[in-house]
């Protein structure tokens, strides 16, 4: 069975958001880098796993002005049939609390861009706390070895792990690993799996996917794009 369209595109415009939010990440990431003084068409990578779902999602800053930084979200595979591109426009400083210029815009494929419904969760970034880190630890990944800050948040919903390294443009993340509360009055099977967010390799040179002009969100355009 198919989810309906809204469930749909929660599960497929935001992944690495949606995972995130569901199982209690922290409404800000914490930023490591300076996105004012990177270069444009820095992009990462990552594999994301979540219980029995893998995809893949690429960030990259595509573009940026005085007053903001426009970052692209390229996420394939998991229950989506068609590449989902989600350019969401952040403020110069991504951890103040100034409001985005301008709306989130989601692409399908080669369709036509949609501007995003105003509900759909947003990316929050906020600034490294230390009262939340670790350790300074150097781990592992697809990428390579990182010497990285290893920050834990606890919630009543579970606990969220983030490893971050500011030479990863360009958001910092090397690692993210969620693991949720169990539920103690839920069968195995209802219990929310743990998640995985890791970085597979980073590069340069990315270039805007969204260039047309983006129609309003139309929840039609929804069908065929969730997996079988």
């Amino acid at each position: 069975m198919r989810p309906p369209p809204l469930v749909a595109l929660a599960l497929t415009l935001l992944p690495s958001i949606a995972i995130a939010q569901s199982q209690g990440v922290p409404a800000g990431m914490p930023l490591v880098v300076d996105m004012r003084k990177i270069d444009i068409g820095s992009w990462a990578e990552y594999k994301m796993s979540m219980g029995t779902m893998t995809l893949t999602s690429r960030w990259a800053l595509v573009a940026r002005d005085a007053k903001s930084n426009t970052l692209e979200l390229t996420s394939k595979g998991g229950p989506v049939a068609k590449p989902v591109v989600l350019r969401m426009v952040l403020p110069a400083d991504p951890t103040s609390d100034d409001k985005p210029p301008r709306p989130m815009v989601v692409q399908f494929g080669d369709d036509r861009p949609m501007y995003v419904p105003k509900d759909t969760p947003t990316q929050k970034f906020q600034r490294a706390d230390d009262k939340n880190l670790v350790a300074k630890e150097e781990i592992k990944v697809a990428a390579g070895a990182f010497k990285t800050s290893h920050y834990r948040e606890k919630n009543t919903n579970g606990a969220v792990d983030i490893w971050v390294n500011e030479t990863v443009y360009p958001l910092g993340i090397v690692r993210v690993i969620t693991t949720p509360e169990v539920d103690e009055n839920a069968p195995a099977a209802m219990q929310v799996p743990s998640a995985t967010m890791e970085l597979l390799q980073t590069g340069k040179g990315a270039k805007p996917t969204v260039t047309r002009k983006p129609r309003p969100f139309d929840e039609k355009k929804m069908g065929g794009l969730v997996g079988r």
